[in-house]
């Protein structure tokens, strides 16, 4: 057994690593949390992230394989681009145990483009959640920071956000937002 003081051995790839479509070039691999409902998460998710590109991959309610989840009685889903780029796990805790975390925590998930923001939102108030901050330019964070900001059935506060300028998009999404691009307020 290595002493604390030895350095144990890491295999380096030899040369750069794949980019897959869901890497987005950042540090994140996925994020999970806990929430009362299964089927009111089930539906708000699946809603609210299709603008963005993210499926569900995952769920264990219809997954065969699933003998972990079904055995301890925890009903989870997963959305990604794919099965093997799962983003965002959601397990059901129940009632008292799946709590939000504090303020100043917010969850922000990245937009394709300025219509997905408008789509997100409407999606969200439609399926349970909750206003926080109309879709819109923030020019406090940046002259092309379109966001909006949701709470979820649970209390999860989230935020998509796209930081492409409208001139960088193409003039079908530009006419759909003409009317509907507020200076929008809240977040977090």
């Amino acid at each position: 057994m290595p002493s604390s003081t030895t350095p144990i051995p890491i295999p380096i790839s030899p040369g750069p690593l794949p980019q897959t479509q869901a890497y987005h070039n950042n540090l994140l691999s996925h994020i999970s949390f806990g929430v009362r409902s299964y089927s009111a998460s089930k539906t708000f998710y699946t809603a609210v992230l299709a603008p963005l590109g993210l499926d569900l991959v995952f769920d264990s309610e219809s997954d065969p394989r699933t003998t972990y989840f079904k055995k301890n009685h925890i009903r989870t889903l997963g959305y990604g681009p794919d099965k093997d780029n799962e983003l965002i796990n959601i397990f059901e805790l129940g009632e008292g145990v799946a709590t939000p975390p504090e303020p100043g925590f917010h969850l922000a998930l990245n937009a394709p483009t300025r219509l997905a923001v408008v789509e997100f939102h409407a999606a969200a108030v439609q399926n349970g959640g909750l206003d926080n901050g109309l879709p819109g330019v923030r020019e406090q964070y940046g002259e092309n920071y379109f966001a909006a900001f949701v709470v979820d059935p649970d209390g999860h506060r989230l935020e998509v956000v796209c930081k492409t300028r409208i001139a960088d998009s193409d003039g079908e999404e530009e006419g759909k937002l003409k009317g509907e691009e507020r200076e929008g307020e809240g977040g977090q």
